[in-house]
Parts: structure tokens; C-alpha cells; sequence
């Protein structure tokens, strides 16, 4: 999972034979898996387009470009892909479910978002919610201003990875909208130290000048320059 996107998860797509029309869709699905977002767009447009597609192969290339369109801040396009793939094959795996709360709430559908990782979770089952489910319930209940309940499911998931740096960004977030600012600060604190403890510093995108600013403002950029 990085900085708050979709722990991207990209199916693979199955029962491909040696048919030149579900070669491009894996080759385009491939694209997709790679981060070449720009070429594979346009390489599963022309393996939707072929003739004698199964209808699993076909959603498993929607699926993919949906993940591409995502990436390429195509917030619409990502939608309509994700849901032509649900009506040729029903959604069953619980990150199917986290990949389209987060085209959602990307859209600014907050509250649709919050439904699907809730559907997420009934999918995922087991007696111990996953980071996964957990960071993205917590991030659709903030965006929903329900700051206590995405408190909650953040705290909820750190237990299944707390090494998890951006879960602290978040929560941070959550505790300062409700007026915490000692634990807020802590959690931003926690999350610079991760960062820079496995080195991810670099990879931190949009979530590392927020949170610069965040240490400027609770006093800790001294003793965590990042």
C-alpha cells in the first residue's frame, strides 16, 4: 500500500490461450501491473475491442485499466471500467472491493466509498481486520467528517502491520480534525520516523510536504528533518 492509494491488486488474467485477442489483453494487463499506466490504456482499449473475448478475461482487463486510469488521476474512467468489469464477473475477493472504495473516493463519492470497504470486509472474513481493509475504512469515515469512527479503524488495523507509516499520517489527520493535537502529534511523529527509518522518505509523493509542514507546526522538524 503506498501513501494512501489502493494497495493495488491487479488479477491476472486467467485462462489465456494462445489466441491473438486475449494476448493483448494480457499483454496490456502486464502494462498495468508494470506502473506503465500511459502505454497500457490505450494497449487494453485495442484488446477490448477484439471479438471472442471470455467474459472473465474481459473483466480482468477492465479491471486493469481501471487500476491505470486510477493512476493517471482519470477519476470517471477508472469508475465506469471497475463496475463493466462487476457486470460481467460479480466482485468475490475483498481487494476488488478496496480498489473501487478507492476509484469512489476519488471521485469525492465518500459515502459509496465507505459501503464498498464495508463490503470489503465482509468479503476478507477472519477474526483479525487487515491493515488493508482497516486504512481505507478509516480514510472514507474522514472523509465523511466521522473523525472518531476513522480513529477507530485505523487503530483497529495497526496491529496487523505497525510498520505502516501513512495509517499514522492519517490518523494524525483524524486526531488533529477532533482537536487532539498531543496525539496528533505523536502519530506524525511516528509516521516521519517510519519513513525514515525504512528509508521511504523518497517514496512518500504528496503525503511529504503535508507532512513537513505538520513537524513545522508541532515543533518536530529539528529532530526529524525529512
Amino acid at each position: 500500500m503506498r501513501a494512501g492509494w489502493v494497495c493495488a491488486w491487479l488479477l491476472l488474467a486467467a485462462g489465456c490461450g494462445n489466441d491473438v485477442a486475449e494476448a493483448l489483453c494480457d499483454g496490456g494487463t502486464r502494462l498495468a501491473r508494470e506502473g506503465r499506466h500511459e502505454e497500457a490504456v490505450p494497449a487494453i482499449a485495442k484488446c477490448l475491442g477484439q471479438t471472442g473475448l471470455s467474459d472473465m478475461t474481459r473483466a480482468h482487463a477492465l479491471q486493469s485499466r481501471a487500476w491505470s486510469h486510477s493512476n493517471l488521476s482519470q477519476h470517471a474512467l477508472a469508475l465506469a471500467d471497475q463496475e463493466a468489469a462487476f457486470k460481467l464477473r460479480p466482485a468475490k475477493d475483498h481487494r476488488e472491493f478496496i480498489n473501487y472504495a478507492v476509484y469512489l473516493r476519488q471521485a469525492g463519492r465518500h459515502d459509496q466509498s465507505l459501503y464498498a470497504v464495508l463490503s470489503a470486509e465482509r468479503a476478507e472474513g477472519g477474526s483479525r481486520p487487515s491493515m488493508m481493509t482497516q486504512y481505507h475504512k478509516g480514510w472514507a469515515l474522514s472523509g465523511l467528517g466521522r473523525y472518531k469512527e476513522a480513529v477507530e479503524a485505523f487503530t483497529e488495523g495497526i496491529p496487523a502491520q505497525p510498520d505502516y507509516a501513512y495509517v499514522y499520517w492519517r490518523r494524525g489527520l483524524a486526531h488533529e480534525a477532533l482537536g487532539n493535537k498531543e496525539l496528533a502529534a505523536r502519530d506524525f511523529e511516528r509516521c516521519a520516523q517510519l519513513l525514515i527509518d525504512k528509508r521511504e522518505v523518497a517514496a512518500a509523493g504528496e503525503v511529504l510536504p503535508a507532512l513537513r509542514e505538520k513537524l513545522a507546526q508541532y515543533g518536530l522538524d529539528k529532530r526529524l528533518p525529512i
